[in-house]
């Protein structure tokens, strides 16, 4: 007989069972629905004690009650040691992202700064990804635009080049970089390799913490080039120096050491864990990252400090050293953990007092103030939900939000995009682009296009169904609403509300005017909650937007080569990797083009034929 989806009794019963059959030692343990769907993966030093806690009436949570009342079956896998037990339980939550698990949702690796020594003239440039231990990194930065800015400052400190090798074999003439001395064009041969490599092997120190060394060198240099009234020259080196003052500057701090160390803190207030990492490298802070996890009744926060720590160094690589506040039991045992999970030389440490200690309570700090700052936000937009609710008769209180927007250039390359407003905040990790396909003459058809985009948003799959939203909001008047209602009407969707937001001919913000299925309204320019809608509507015309130009982008990219005969798509990927741009694959030489992978004698002629027929 099939059971209650929330049945209580029947969750104790299958626990009941559990707690007779587990065996004693380290493991993993599955709750399962009865769909098979993973509820929530734990880890146990003894599985049978473990399991039997939960029959403790005195620990039940609400949560746990929940989870319980879900529950149709409980198993376990036996692991050699406790280490082994806590990787299992990591990929296991990454791998099935259970719903009583606390969310472990971002495993992007971080950008480093790399000196690549693969080539005679080795460059700098930004990298993602598993590192060639022959290559030089410095990093993590917890942003790309940090990285952008202290490459542009190592350019004009050591005029190492930054191009692709395609495009730096391609090169005829210095480019820009060097007239702004930012690189010392070695593509061109206008510096000797011997000199060149004496300038990478100075960004290497520096890199490495050997600030004053490079910088009291360059100093020397600029003193003698004076004495001997090269001022151009000292000139140069005097920028050099300067660009050098700047990435030291106190946003990369120098500590007065070398150590490469992470500084990790997890706190929960108000129900809320937040974690902070921030990265140190050769003395300098490149910045922090911030997590919030959730919240969960059924782990103690070291179980979720720990779960968090080995899913975040799973993909990035920890320094020699990383430092918490996190006053864990098992700390050397976590520390066994990442040691095998990275595969590198690793030691996590609490410390007691100090320079490093002074570093926690920084962090603790900032944790703190993250935290209430998120807490005040959420109880604000409660507050905007809630009154969204009663000026336009929603069914409920909105918990996840969805937002539709199109974009077009003259009927050419139409995208539609959804953007997700859930549980008080923008989930871009949710936001989805539609390539709309369009038929010739529904090209500037504004109602066809939204309607395709629902209609295929709604085509249901197993994700899809579990995350409806319980309002759509969409940029448009009364007929694009209408037109929605009719898609949701055939898709036999319910219980959504709809909203439209239409804005006057003139386009002026703050005169826009909201339709719902029964009624319009105008809001007081002051209004909150006019205020709120336009955020919404904005973020989903700035993703539309967005999304129309790169997929312009592409086609013009792609289109460029139609009608030459032996190109296909990935010779077109080839082409543009090997020479690094469009611009250069049209001013290359037919032996050039040969060069590259997969193009012959006919299709090297038919390019250069293609580029140079006018000339």
């Amino acid at each position: 007989m099939k059971q209650n989806k929330y049945n209580y009794n029947n969750g104790i019963n299958v626990l009941q069972k559990a707690s007779l059959t587990f065996p004693n030692g380290s493991g993993v343990y599955k709750f399962l629905s009865e769909g098979k769907n993973v509820l929530y993966v734990g880890k146990a030093k003894n599985l049978k004690k473990r399991i039997s806690s939960y029959l403790n009436e005195y620990r039940q949570t609400i949560k746990i009650k929940t989870l319980i009342s879900l529950s149709n079956k409980i198993e376990f896998i036996k692991t050699f040691s406790e280490v082994d037990s806590l990787i299992l339980e990591n990929n296991l939550i990454k791998e099935h992202k259970p719903a009583f698990n606390v969310r472990l949702t971002d495993d992007k690796s971080f950008p480093y700064i790399t000196i690549d020594k693969s080539t005679d003239w080795p460059r700098l440039k930004k990298y993602r990804g598993k590192q060639n231990k022959n290559d030089i990194f410095f990093g993590p930065f917890s942003h790309v635009y940090a990285v952008d800015e202290v490459l542009k400052y190592l350019e004009k400190a050591f005029l190492i080049r930054s191009c692709s090798d395609s495009t730096f074999n391609s090169r005829k003439r210095p480019c820009i970089l060097y007239q702004i001395k930012r690189c010392s064009a070695p593509c061109v041969g206008l510096v000797k390799q011997d000199i060149y490599k004496n300038l990478v092997e100075k960004a290497i120190l520096f890199l490495k913490g050997k600030n004053n060394f490079v910088k009291n060198e360059l100093v020397t240099k600029m003193k003698i080039e004076s004495q001997k009234r090269n001022f151009e020259q000292a000139a140069i080196i005097r920028d050099r120096i300067k660009a050098l003052t700047k990435i030291s500057h106190e946003k990369y701090s120098d500590l007065n050491n070398t150590e490469n160390f992470d500084v990790i803190c997890c706190l929960e207030k108000f129900g809320c864990i937040c974690v902070q990492i921030f990265f140190f490298r050769s003395g300098r802070n490149l910045g922090n990252k911030e997590y919030f996890l959730g919240d969960s009744n059924l782990d103690k926060l070291e179980t979720i400090f720990s779960q968090f720590i080995i899913f975040f160094y799973t993909s990035n690589i920890p320094p020699k050293i990383i430092y918490t506040n996190i006053k864990n039991e098992d700390l050397l045992l976590l520390n066994s953990a990442i040691i095998k999970k990275s595969n590198s030389k690793v030691v996590l440490r609490r410390p007691t007092r100090g320079k490093k200690l002074s570093l926690i309570k920084m962090v603790e700090q900032n944790i703190l103030i993250s935290i209430e700052n998120k807490f005040n936000n959420q109880e604000k937009y409660k507050r905007i939900l809630k009154n969204l609710k009663s000026k336009f008769n929603l069914q409920k209180i909105p918990r996840r939000i969805e937002i539709y927007d199109n974009s077009h250039l003259n009927g050419t390359n139409p995208v539609g995009v959804m953007v997700v407003f859930q549980d008080y905040a923008f989930e871009r990790k949710l936001y989805k682009k539609f390539n709309i396909k369009s038929l010739q003459e529904k090209v500037n058809d504004d109602y066809f296009m939204m309607a395709q985009v629902l209609e295929r948003r709604l085509t249901f799959s197993e994700s899809w169904k579990k995350s409806l939203p319980e309002l759509i909001i969409i940029d448009g008047g009364r007929g694009h609403l209408n037109k929605i209602f009719e898609v949701l009407k055939n898709k036999e969707v319910k219980n959504i509300d709809i909203l439209s937001i239409a804005k006057t001919e003139k386009r002026n913000a703050g005169n826009e005017t909201i339709f719902t299925a029964q009624e319009k309204f105008k809001l007081q320019k002051s209004d909150e909650l006019l205020f709120f809608l336009q955020r919404l509507r904005d973020e989903a015309h700035r993703f539309a937007i967005g999304s129309q130009k790169i997929k312009r982008n592409q086609i013009m990219k792609n289109s460029i080569f139609d009608n030459i005969n032996g190109i296909g798509k990935k010779l077109k990927d080839d082409l543009l990797g090997h020479f690094g741009s469009i611009e250069n694959v049209k001013s290359a030489s037919i032996d050039e083009l040969k060069k590259a992978p997969g193009v012959g004698k006919k299709i090297a002629e038919n390019i250069y034929e293609k580029f140079n027929k006018n000339i």
